[in-house]
């Protein structure tokens, strides 16, 4: 086998090589971006108060940011 030939083996072998690593990293990737995505479900309580700290709003009971209000059931008129 020439030196040319035996050059040009080795540099199919290391693209070869270089094309399972980028196929397992894309791999890796996209499984480490479906689990992200399958667990995010919006920011945290937690987080939203600690927000308003950082911005230096008040944060009392009234700040609907960090409290949102509970959902009332409407009230009718008096019974007849």
């Amino acid at each position: 086998m020439s030196e040319a030939a035996r050059e040009e083996a080795a540099l199919e072998e290391e693209a070869r090589q270089r094309t399972e690593e980028i196929r397992a990293t894309e791999e890796a990737t996209e499984e480490a971006a479906a689990q992200a995505a399958a667990s995010d479900s919006g920011p945290s309580p937690d987080a939203e108060i600690a927000q308003v700290h950082r911005s230096g709003r008040q944060h009392d009971h009234t700040d609907t940011a960090a409290y949102p209000r509970p959902q009332r059931a409407r009230r009718r008129g008096p019974r007849r």
